[in-house]
């Protein structure tokens, strides 16, 4: 094939052509200096095994015989291997070669060295991808972060970095989990992190965190193990969603369903336990003889308790029906807080006799008419709640001391409740004030009485405040607001 030499020369690129086995017939200046020859004359009868891109000549040999067998051009990238292990990238195309009967008798290639573009290329696609992921990141609709192996965060989307009441992700990283919001469940979260890496399994947890606004955040979490490009474990990789609504409401269903199942327990309790009230009285009438004064008050009082609880549970039984059917029958309840205290009182004194703790009763004698409004069952289940606490917190004390009382301030009543028990670290004070579960080592579940203390007291628009240091005491106060009895 005549070519004339000056249009070769002056081609922008490395020109040349091959038989039907691969054999160079010829190329230009440029195809020459890339083979390292000195003229276009030393390439012809050698093949691609012949030079520096050897390594490559497997490749390049198939895509000359797919060209030749299908008659089609082709533009490929090709990346052959120079001297020196050096790369090159080329933008190739290579045709059929004909001779003049049109019969192909090979190839002829084009080829120009891309090799700086496509590195600038790479560089603007790198940049693309990561500012993609950064995207990705930012909008995720949930939490995404990445701790080495000793729990440190080394990074984290926008949605995580507000969570936990930052402005920027850098602010996240280099902290642990003890260092942000929810640093009194850091130790759960840790033990989480360290069974992932150390099983290199991935899990699926629910986690309960504390968010930077003080309020518990339920979150679905997946995490898995954070491996390096050796496959090592570096750490771990975390995607928390939050639920706390719909959890919230997962758990008001089951309660809605359980509350239906107490109900109808309550309604064959209150209809069941008036037969053993009418045993009692009548072993109180039979030993009336043989007991003291007092003991014939405590035993009326905890007979008069019995049937109010039967009588509570009747009327609860009733409104929830009512309320089923569209209807109401709410009712104003007024409790006259010096007789209702004094019943607890009484009772309490009699149930702890045996377990040497003084307690001590301080009513306002001049105000023991005051009443409040309210459901006197759940208030008296709500006093009996707060008092079996501070008696328990007496355990190991050789003296235990509760003092129990009110005082009538203006409009408002404040009834107190102290002891000289172990008291109670901050935090879970404000999961108290704040309706959040608490966990108790309590004996006979009395420290669950918290969240039915804290309806009741919402129900009655009253306010709790809570003064407990550790091993001195704790100080709970009720400030209740005072009405006027009608007809009382």
């Amino acid at each position: 094939m005549n070519i004339p030499n000056n249009i070769l020369m002056y081609i922008p690129g490395y020109v040349y052509w091959k038989d039907l086995n691969g054999v160079y017939l010829g190329c230009n200046q440029m195809e020459v200096e890339l083979a390292g020859l000195k003229s276009p004359e030393e390439i012809i009868g050698k093949t691609d095994y012949d030079f520096p891109w050897k390594d490559s000549a497997p490749i390049l040999q198939e895509t000359d015989k797919r060209i030749i067998k299908t008659k089609v051009p082709e533009e490929i990238i090709e990346i052959p291997t120079l001297s020196h292990g050096r790369k090159m990238v080329m933008l190739t195309r290579k045709s059929p070669l004909y001779d003049d009967k049109d019969n192909v008798i090979g190839i002829i290639g084009v080829s120009i060295d891309i090799t700086d573009r496509k590195v600038k290329e790479d560089k603007e696609n790198e940049v693309k991808i990561q500012w993609g992921i950064n995207n990705i990141l930012r909008y995720t609709p949930g939490c995404i972060y990445w701790k080495d192996i000793n729990g440190v965060y080394l990074g984290c989307n926008q949605a995580e970095a507000e969570l936990l009441g930052f402005k920027s992700i850098q602010e996240v990283i280099g902290k642990t989990d003890y260092d942000l919001s929810w640093k009194y469940e850091a130790e759960i979260l840790r033990k989480t992190d360290q069974r992932i890496i150390e099983n290199r399994k991935v899990e699926e947890v629910l986690e309960r965190v504390t968010a930077s606004n003080g309020k518990e955040v339920i979150m679905l979490t997946r995490k898995s193990p954070l491996y390096d490009d050796k496959g090592n474990v570096r750490g771990v990789v975390g995607v928390s969603i939050d639920i706390t609504d719909r959890r919230r409401v997962e758990e008001l269903q089951r309660k809605l369903i359980l509350q239906e199942e107490l109900y109808n327990i309550a309604k064959q309790v209150s209809h069941d336990i008036f037969s053993p009230i009418s045993s009692l009285k009548m072993v109180q009438f039979m030993s009336a003889d043989k007991l003291s004064e007092k003991e014939k008050n405590i035993l009326d009082l905890s007979i008069k308790s019995i049937e109010t609880m039967s009588r509570s549970l009747m009327d609860k039984y009733a409104c929830m029906k009512s309320q089923k059917n569209g209807t109401s029958q709410n009712k104003e309840e007024y409790i006259i807080l010096g007789l209702s205290l004094d019943s607890i009182v009484e009772i309490k004194k009699y149930e702890y006799k045996i377990n040497n703790v003084e307690i001590n009763y301080y009513p306002d004698k001049e105000n023991s008419s005051v009443s409040v409004k309210g459901d006197s069952s759940r208030f008296s289940r709500m006093m009996s709640n707060i008092i079996n606490n501070a008696i328990e917190s007496l355990e190991g004390k050789d003296e235990g001391r509760v003092d129990i009382g009110y005082i009538l301030k203006k409009d408002k009543v404040e009834i107190y409740v102290k002891d000289n028990g172990k008291g109670m670290p901050k935090e879970t004070i404000e999961k108290i004030i704040n309706c959040q579960e608490v966990q108790t080592k309590k004996k006979n579940g009395h420290g669950l009485g918290f969240e039915q203390i804290m309806q009741t007291l919402k129900d009655m628009n009253a306010q709790i405040l809570i003064n407990s240091k550790e091993n001195i005491g704790t100080e709970i106060r009720l400030i209740l607001n005072t009405i006027k009895q009608k007809n009382v």
